[in-house]
């Protein structure tokens, strides 16, 4: 009885763990919820091989390996480079970023810029 009670279980944990895509995607909008076109994204570790968001902000990488998980690199002139990291770990639960069947979401920031005054005090 235990013995099968034991084998439920284990089959339970393992229906309910997400699966996870062969390659980084998700979608990049601005602090508006616009799509965020020709933003450059890559692997922390490589950055020569990268991609570009579409005009719909979606994008899709493949990784440089299924058997390592990388940090993601978010670049475009005019907004905050941002590094997501694609996995963490709690004591909870672990959790994946731009790996999962469903696509991920990340927001950024446009660079203000600021007016500095001149010799006389005056903007």
């Amino acid at each position: 009885m235990m013995k099968r009670l034991l084998i439920i279980i284990f089959f339970i944990a393992i229906s309910c763990k997400e699966k996870l895509s062969d390659n980084y995607r998700g979608y990049v909008f601005n602090l508006k919820k616009e799509p965020i076109q020709n933003v450059k994204i890559y692997e922390r570790r490589d950055s020569t091989k990268y991609v570009f968001t579409k005009k719909n902000g979606y994008f899709s990488l493949k990784p440089r390996s299924l058997n390592f998980v990388d940090d993601l690199i978010f670049e475009k002139e005019g907004y905050i480079t941002d590094t997501v990291y694609s996995y963490s770990a709690t004591r909870k639960r672990n959790k994946t970023h731009f790996l999962t069947n469903r696509s991920d979401t990340l927001f950024i920031e446009e660079i203000k810029p600021i007016t500095l005054p001149n010799k006389d005090g005056y903007k």
